[in-house]
């Protein structure tokens, strides 16, 4: 067993040592939707997992690490073949079924890794609701945005919101399995769909990725590499770990 407490490796003999032991779960959510004709369905799960458990790792023994969520709220990619989606009530439902059972089991304090920018929204919400409904300290982040210091001199084009430079050098860091290198393109960039409508204009339309991009990607990737992956996912582990012994150790004396 490696030198974190990662719950899908345990018999429930190891896990009641580790439960005893640790002071927080780590539940990586993920999705499971279309990356471009270079990555796999699994890319935000993947890298949600691995980055739980190098933060695992860090932290060892005051976490746990949860098994990954590994669907999300994927309704803007259905037009792409493959992907699978969860509605909102079912997303938040599973969030709150699981963090029930580790409330069960000990846990009172929870970080969710979120690998999924389409998550967003509802776990903003759903961690609202079950810090007060159920009387546990929780947060969530997102690596990408964890380690935004590596990548804010970089060209905006480039990194994307998907399939672009940042999500394709993190995954081939984490798991280089899911991505295919001899076919990666930049995105086929439709623009956005009504005059006026972008991220500056204060309007909000829920576009879907077909209206956005022709071939799923918005972002290019042709200059990604594991190296800038490591250096993002080195300093996202930086800011989450600095900011979970905090949060642990504040919890631990209220």
């Amino acid at each position: 067993m490696s030198n974190a407490y990662i719950l899908s490796d345990m018999t429930w003999l190891e896990a009641k040592d580790a439960f005893a032991k640790a002071e927080l779960a780590i539940v990586p959510i993920g999705a499971f939707e279309q990356h471009g004709p270079f990555m796999t369905f699994e890319v935000d799960t993947v890298r949600a997992y691995g980055f739980g458990k190098l933060l695992a790792e860090r932290l060892y023994p005051r976490v746990i690490l949860a098994p990954p969520i590994t669907f999300g709220i994927s309704h803007h990619h259905m037009k792409f073949p493959g992907t699978i989606t969860l509605e909102h009530d079912t997303f938040h439902a599973v969030i709150r079924d699981i963090v029930r059972s580790l409330m069960a089991h000990g846990m009172n304090q929870f970080f969710l890794v979120n690998g999924h920018g389409g998550n967003n929204p509802a776990l903003e919400e759903m961690i609202v609701r079950l810090r007060h409904e159920l009387g546990i300290k929780i947060a969530v982040s997102h690596p990408t945005t964890m380690g935004n210091e590596v990548t804010k001199n970089r060209p905006k084009a480039a990194l994307g919101i998907h399939c672009g430079e940042g999500e394709t050098s993190q995954a081939m860091y984490l798991a280089p399995h899911v991505v295919h290198p001899e076919r990666i393109v930049p995105g086929a960039v439709r623009g956005y769909p009504y005059k006026n409508l972008s991220k500056s204009s204060g309007i909000v339309y829920p576009s879907t990725w077909d209206e956005l991009t022709e071939n799923g990607a918005l972002g290019d990737a042709t200059e990604a590499s594991a190296e800038l992956g490591k250096q993002i996912i080195d300093a996202a582990l930086l800011k989450a770990s600095e900011f979970l012994v905090d949060f642990m150790d504040k919890n631990a004396k209220t």
